[in-house]
């Protein structure tokens, strides 16, 4: 097949990711087979094999909803919008605005941001199915349609459905995604455009056909794409040019060496104790159901016969002499036991790996900072920083995603869309907590001695507080200049008052002398 088309180019990158494909259809056997099926399963005729334990799935999904609850909580946005500081002050001077009003208006756009992702229901379990294949393969292409095409929803490509070949540093340099449709299921437009062009009377309208999207690097680090029927490519229209923030096709790994073209997932990490606990397993059910067998030895010379015995009901009385009839069944139950203490500690391991000997997060509306912050620390050191990576390649292009469906796009502005991993990925709340915590470190000043606080410096003590507290001293705490302000006004604020019941009195005393 010519590599200069976008099926022989697939072909081409197929072939040689073939021993890899096996190793992915094992890693899904494992734990969740639909994720890469069997090379010809269909299925319309054929069930889904799966493993003898149940442990793989069950680990799998429980890790993911751990995820998508650190990474996407319903409680908090988990994009950040931060102004340019010089971009800052020049507002403030020339909009007499407010530091809390740039932020105010910020914080705006996040919460319309993810209400939007709320709203489309199909987002989080879209997001779920990416996180599945991540988790399990290492590897997916999630598809963030632009405004433009405001009729096209988000998809998920699993490895079936996508080749990719990468430069030595990581980077996609060919991406092709193919899809196998009827005729009359591609776009109306494309279908026009066939029926236009010489010998198209063979597609009819359940013609089957591959419909491929190729994307290529371009050496200026931007990215093309063309569509492709067949061996047919579509006119250029249909082309598109993008840059690394905005394509619209994320192909995206749960870890990746350099000099791989496909990452590897973290089942690919403890496949040595899958592989065990799938034998082990196996061997525990085939000898229960060995072990759950009898049958009777019945002497040919003896008086009982085997018809007699077979056909007697219970109690009955039959000839024979005792030994002509002797059970036989399995002798060895203790060789089920050391099965058995074997599958489990692989599966005490596994359940470590995949998080599920830990306390599961409590189903409800609303979930406390402080369980969030648990599941975040959880994360963070049981999967070595993978969790700050996916954060990074996922949430990111995903919330400028969701900023421009809600025409809050902050691209060409001063603005910067912050993406904060790990534990610190709950920052707001952590201000929030520390602004708390400032002010009761504050209150406690207050209730000092009067000759401790004569003797010790209290602005310096307040400044260090609040460095301590991660705040800015300057935002939060009012310098001398804005103490004597304050104390001025207030002075100006009893002399009023004083001079308010003065008044008072004197009229009251002219009143009573009239």
């Amino acid at each position: 097949m010519e590599r200069n088309t976008a099926l022989g180019e697939w072909q081409h990158l197929k072939g040689k990711r073939s021993t890899l494909e096996t190793r992915w259809e094992k890693y899904s056997g494992w734990t969740i087979p639909r994720l890469f099926s069997p090379e010809n399963y269909k299925q319309e005729s054929e069930e889904l094999s799966h493993d003898f334990q149940s442990v793989g799935a069950q680990g799998t999904n429980h890790i993911v909803n751990k995820l998508m609850l650190a990474l996407f909580s319903a409680s908090r946005p988990f994009i950040r919008l931060e102004l340019d500081e010089r971009e800052r002050q020049a507002l403030i001077a020339n909009l007499q605005l407010e530091d809390g009003d740039i932020d105010a208006a910020l914080a705006s756009g996040e919460r319309r941001a993810v209400r939007y992702m709320d709203r489309e229901g199909t987002i989080r379990s879209k997001l779920y199915n990416v996180l599945a294949n991540l988790a399990v393969l290492g590897n997916v292409v999630l598809y963030l349609p632009p405004k433009k095409a405001s009729k096209e929803s988000v998809r998920v490509f699993g490895l079936k459905n996508f080749v990719v070949r990468r430069t030595g540093t990581g980077e996609v340099k060919t991406c092709i995604i193919r899809e196998e449709l009827l005729f009359d299921e591609l776009a109306s437009e494309v279908q026009e455009w066939f029926t236009q062009q010489k010998g198209a009377g063979r597609y009819r309208p359940d013609t089957s056909v591959q419909y491929f999207i190729q994307i290529e690097r371009q050496p200026d680090g931007t990215y093309r794409t063309c569509q492709w029927v067949d061996k047919q490519k579509l006119p250029s229209k249909w082309d598109g040019k993008y840059t690394a923030d905005t394509l619209p096709y994320r192909v995206l790994t749960w870890g990746l060496e350099d000099s791989n073209d496909y990452g590897s997932g973290l089942v690919e990490d403890y496949s040595g104790d899958f592989n065990a606990l799938s034998m082990l397993s196996e061997a525990e059910v085939t000898g229960a159901i060995l072990a759950s067998e009898f049958r009777w030895l019945v002497n040919p010379a003896g008086f009982t016969k085997a018809e007699d015995f077979e056909q007697s009901d219970n109690g009955a009385a039959l000839p024979g002499v005792e030994g002509d009839i002797q059970l036989v069944a399995n002798s060895k139950p203790g060789d089920l036991q050391v099965v058995s203490a074997s599958a489990e500690r692989y599966i005490r391991r596994l359940g470590q790996a995949f998080l599920l000997n830990s306390a599961v997060t409590r189903d409800a509306e609303r979930v406390t900072a402080e369980e969030i912050r648990q599941q975040a620390v959880e994360l963070e050191t049981s999967l070595g920083g993978t969790y700050s990576r996916i954060a990074v390649d996922l949430q990111r292009p995903l919330g400028r995603w969701l900023l421009e469906r809600v025409d809050f796009s902050v691209s060409g502005t001063k603005v910067e869309l912050t993406i904060v991993t790990g534990l610190d990925a709950l920052s707001r709340n952590a201000d929030l907590e520390n602004v708390r915590l400032f002010v009761s470190d504050i209150a406690m000043i207050g209730t000092l001695p009067e000759p401790v606080q004569r003797v010790v410096k209290l602005d310096n003590i307040v400044a260090t507080l609040a460095v301590g507290r991660n705040l800015d001293p300057k935002q939060y705490v009012k310098n001398a200049d804005e103490r004597a302000q304050d104390d001025a006004a207030q002075q100006q604020q009893m002399q009023d008052q004083v001079a308010t019941e003065a008044g008072g009195q004197i009229a009251v005393a002219q009143a009573t002398q009239q």
